[in-house]
């Protein structure tokens, strides 16, 4: 009997759910929840957990998100170092070219600006952008590019958004975003006001980053 009782409870075990965050979205979470489970992961497996996301369930954690408040200071704190970079990891649900960069940093006069780091970045340009406050949120403005006397001197050249191939991706994209956690956060792509039906997460670096990750190149399923 004993057997036969240890061995159903190990069966149990076995086939219970492993918590993870897309477990987590599915099941209804909400966003306390989800910060919590969040913030108590190790930072690269915070990333890892993240990057895992898929389509679906990125659009569901920005509606999940409403009303959690992010500001200015939770992407770069005020007190850093003029040019200071910041980086998050992030994953969109595009068909290729998924996993990228958004590095941030503040300037002379406290503003927060940043570009994104990526493979196709040779061809589509930086693609840089200030941040600044939206009620309860942030937007990611790539109609507002930064000076190059603003940039850190270890990021690329200016470039503006609206010229090259840097139009198709970047000319008149606001990037709304959201508070997931400490270190997590979801954003909804927009342009003229409205939704292009695109979402990302970002998940904050360590301060000494690891070494660079390629990019996700090939086309996969979504959730």
């Amino acid at each position: 009997m004993s057997q036969a009782v240890t061995t159903t409870e190990s069966d149990a075990a076995s086939a219970a759910p492993t918590e993870n965050l897309a477990a987590l979205i599915d099941g209804g979470a909400d966003q306390a929840k989800l910060s919590a489970y969040l913030d108590g992961l190790p930072a690269e497996e915070r990333i890892r957990d993240a990057q895992s996301l898929g389509k679906k369930q990125l659009a569901a954690l920005y509606e999940r998100c409403a009303g959690s408040v992010l500001t200015l200071e939770d992407m770069v704190p005020a007190n850093a170092p003029v040019g200071e970079q910041v980086i998050f990891a992030g994953r969109n649900d595009l068909l290729m070219f998924r996993r990228f960069e958004k590095r941030f940093a503040r300037t002379q006069d406290g503003a927060v600006i940043g570009y994104n780091h990526q493979t196709m970045g040779a061809f589509t340009g930086p693609g840089y952008f200030t941040v600044l406050p939206a009620g309860e949120e942030i937007v990611i403005d790539y109609t507002k590019e930064p000076t190059q006397d603003d940039a850190p001197p270890i990021w690329p050249k200016v470039k503006p958004n609206a010229s090259g191939l840097s139009h198709i991706v970047y000319k008149n994209m606001q990037d709304y975003c959201r508070r997931v956690s400490r270190d997590v956060v979801i954003g909804h792509a927009t342009k003229f006001g409205k939704s292009i039906g695109h979402y990302f997460i970002l998940a904050r670096r360590p301060s000494a980053p690891p070494p660079e990750n390629k990019n996700d190149t090939a086309a996969g399923s979504e959730s």
